[in-house]
């Protein structure tokens, strides 16, 4: 290993994997495969999403969990014909990632530009998971060397550019692949870095939107589900095996 530390890595993956101190009724291994088998959902919605009305525009920005807040503020800026275009520019796969961030984020009018900017990579790591990990600035922020993958870097180790990121997470697949989370893809490394990231700030308490009748506060894992735009697709397996 270059970058990774894997006792750090194995330290978050057995709290992953463990009892939450939240919510000691749920059980994290069906968790994280509910959390999986969502993701693959979302992968299926957004290759099958066409933006051809209004309607499709908010059902995009109603799984990319920091953005949906925009929404009106970028129909209200954005022509619907460019809109279209911006997500057609994700799914060409003939333009480099970075071609399909930038302009994505020159097309799309309104918003953060940041957001949309993870928003965007966000998508095209749904769109192409076997291909590119989930890089938004809570998994690495470029200019300022922060993020969750920075949690399980080898002591005196930084990131030095997008190549090293890159690799960074193409290790970190192969030690979850050792630990038994191996799907082929980058949904692991999503869920792992997120999970880091929320449990590292308990996001659980700003996020108490989703407190149970019970009052049990939302596990680790749940909060993840949120961050990761997987609400809806969770529902929807739900519903499918109530």
């Amino acid at each position: 290993m270059i970058f990774l530390n894997v006792d750090y890595v194995k330290d978050i993956f057995n709290a992953m994997l463990d009892k939450d101190i939240n919510n000691t009724v749920s059980d994290p291994k069906k968790s994280l495969s509910l959390i999986l088998d969502s993701m693959k959902m979302k992968t299926d919605f957004l290759k099958n999403l066409n933006i051809k009305t209004e309607e499709d525009v908010r059902k995009l920005f109603e799984i990319i969990f920091y953005a949906k807040k925009y929404v009106n503020d970028v129909i209200s800026q954005t022509p619907l014909p460019l809109l279209s275009k911006a997500y057609s520019v994700l799914k060409d796969t003939s333009k480099s990632y970075n071609e399909r961030v930038e302009e994505f984020s020159s097309l799309i009018k309104g918003g953060n530009k940041k957001d949309i900017e993870d928003m965007a990579k966000e998508i095209i790591h749904f769109l192409e998971p076997e291909k590119y990990p989930l890089w938004t600035r809570w998994v690495w922020n470029k200019e300022r060397n922060t993020g969750s993958i920075t949690y399980v870097l080898k002591d005196n180790v930084t990131l030095k550019n997008e190549d090293d990121f890159f690799k960074a997470l193409s290790e970190l697949k192969s030690v979850l692949d050792i630990f038994g989370l191996d799907t082929g893809n980058y949904y692991p490394t999503s869920v792992f870095l997120v999970y880091a990231y929320v449990r590292l700030l308990d996001y659980t308490t700003h996020l108490a939107i989703d407190k149970k009748a019970a009052g049990l506060l939302p596990t680790h894992l749940t909060t993840t589900a949120l961050v990761l735009g997987l609400k809806p697709f969770i529902k929807v397996i739900k519903y499918a095996h109530s």
